[in-house]
């Protein structure tokens, strides 16, 4: 409970920070950039809502669940769905003065000290290999800020340019679940098929590990 408490505190001194005064510092192609946390400040910052808004209606195909996406809905998402997280954080990704995607870290696992590699989205195109060192660059930081030993993440098998990104990363696959998808007031959603299920299956949820531990 002594590693647990810790980093829960220290994931809340983290997001109460200012923001910009918490980021990681790497480098691509002899070009330096940075993944700023994003910290309760951000929440109202209109242009970090927009950018966050439009990538996630870009992207809506690779999120298990579609809705209609706005700027207070998502503004209302930072604060409920990251913010108040105890074990969740997210990185816009910055170089050139612009922020061009993000990457985050989420769930915890505290008895393995290993944590889920999350919210991976390319906001703007160019910078080929950007994502992998932005990846690396977090689960390095990860280690040393949180002591963290592992990863794992979660994708979709339709999903073929993050699989192959996650495999030169080391991750390996564990485990598929059957997906389908519901119908909701106002989208949809893939969920878990229900056992016994008889439909045609397009999509899984593909489940993913380092391949080596720390």
């Amino acid at each position: 409970m002594t590693y647990t408490n810790d980093i829960i505190a220290r994931i809340h001194r983290l997001k109460s920070a200012s923001f910009g005064s918490v980021h990681i510092t790497g480098t691509y192609k002899r070009s330096q950039f940075r993944l700023m946390l994003l910290t309760q400040e951000s929440v109202d910052n209109d242009h970090i809502v927009r950018l966050l808004a439009r990538w996630r209606k870009k992207h809506e195909v690779w999120f298990p669940a579609l809705f209609p996406v706005s700027g207070e809905r998502t503004r209302s998402w930072l604060q409920k769905r990251v913010m108040d997280e105890q074990d969740r954080l997210l990185f816009m990704l910055q170089i050139h003065g612009t922020y061009i995607g993000h990457v985050g870290l989420y769930r915890f696992d505290f008895a393995r000290r290993s944590c889920e590699i999350d919210n991976i989205v390319r906001g703007v195109a160019g910078y080929p290999g950007i994502m992998q060192s932005a990846i690396i660059c977090m689960m390095v930081w990860g280690n040393k800020a949180l002591d963290l030993n592992s990863y794992t993440l979660q994708t979709t098998s339709d999903n073929k340019r993050a699989l192959t990104l996650y495999k030169k990363l080391g991750f390996v696959e564990t485990k598929r679940v059957s997906l389908v998808y519901n119908k909701t007031t106002d989208g949809g959603a893939w969920e878990a098929a229900s056992p016994g299920y008889k439909g045609s299956i397009r999509r899984y949820d593909v489940y993913m590990k380092q391949s080596y531990e720390a």
